[in-house]
């Protein structure tokens, strides 16, 4: 037990080093949990420490949030990547207890300047569903302290610096990560704006982040470049991936349009002519002069007025 916190310190320090100045503090250990294989309908308990140096003790609240892809920029995760999973996993977290407490230990652990106070070991389930999609997936567990108003005294509220649990699990089958473009197509126009859509489906067995990129060409003369936001889209799904293009950049005519959409391990690409026949006439609106404004100063002249006649 005592080599664990004393593990757990060492991965807390490091974790949160640059933050240690705050008044409060609050680490896991371990910052990564490989829970391995996990069967799909399956659920799996999983247990990590909260550890902290603070000497008042602290309430927290345990929130689950969705992995991302950042997590694999790690060397030792990268080449997990291209067989990961998007599929929303925070709802598969179920917590025993929400939220806990931890009280200043008697005995405290010290590695070098380093030293924990408090900790305190949770435990959650993990529930997958029967239908979860197969490949690697990714869910963070963060803890929210709250400190006691007794500690806090005169000078209000103090800093918490917190840092997350990533829980990595794979789900046995084959996950393919593939997409292809269907079509991209004139839409409306949006004021001064011609909308834009690219027909993205996801042609593999997990869930996608995807996003367009489009540069619009007239001849060899580069028009603008757009792009569009994320959005996650579920295997075998057509997701429609919108662009804007400013009008008062171009005249009516035919112009090219080379289109990608990246899904981060891979991308796909197609070339498409965009026909612009005639350019909608923005009105503007009617100024209309505020009447209202010349009534109320008069109101306001006319009150004056009787308040000094009667005064």
């Amino acid at each position: 037990m005592r080599f664990q916190l004393s593990l757990a310190l060492m991965i807390f320090l490091i974790t949160i080093q640059p933050t240690l100045a705050v008044d409060f503090t609050v680490g896991v250990s371990p910052a990564v949990i490989d829970l391995g294989e996990v069967e799909a309908g399956s659920t799996k308990i999983v247990k990590f420490f909260l550890v902290t140096p603070s000497t008042e003790p602290l309430l927290v609240y345990l929130e689950a949030e969705e992995g991302n892809l950042d997590f694999f920029s790690r060397d030792q995760y990268k080449q997990l990547v291209f067989n990961y999973s998007e599929e929303p996993t925070a709802n598969w977290v179920e917590f025993l207890s929400n939220p806990v407490e931890i009280k200043p230990s008697n005995e405290s652990l010290r590695i070098g300047a380093g030293e924990i106070k408090g900790w305190k070991e949770i435990s959650f389930l993990l529930n997958v569903p029967e239908k979860a999609e197969p490949g690697y997936h990714l869910v963070k567990v963060k803890p929210l302290p709250r400190v006691p108003s007794e500690a806090i005294g005169q000078a209000g509220a103090r800093v918490v610096a917190v840092t997350s649990v990533s829980i990595l699990f794979k789900i046995p089958g084959e996950a393919k990560r593939e997409g292809v473009i269907l079509d991209v197509t004139q839409g409306k126009y949006f004021g001064d704006r011609l909308e834009i859509n690219t027909y993205f489906q996801n042609t593999g067995s997990v869930t996608l982040s995807a996003k367009a990129f489009q540069s619009i060409f007239n001849g060899n003369e580069l028009i603008e470049n757009l792009t569009s936001p994320f959005q996650f889209v579920k295997p075998g799904e057509v997701a429609i991936l919108k662009t804007f293009l400013p009008l008062n950049k171009i005249s009516p005519g035919k112009f090219e349009v080379f289109t990608t959409v990246d899904f981060a391990t891979n991308s796909t690409s197609k070339i498409s002519t965009l026909t612009i026949e005639a350019l909608p006439i923005v009105e503007k609106p009617e100024e209309i002069f505020p009447w209202w404004v010349v009534i109320l100063i008069l109101i306001l002249l006319i009150s004056i007025g009787i308040y000094k006649w009667y005064k």
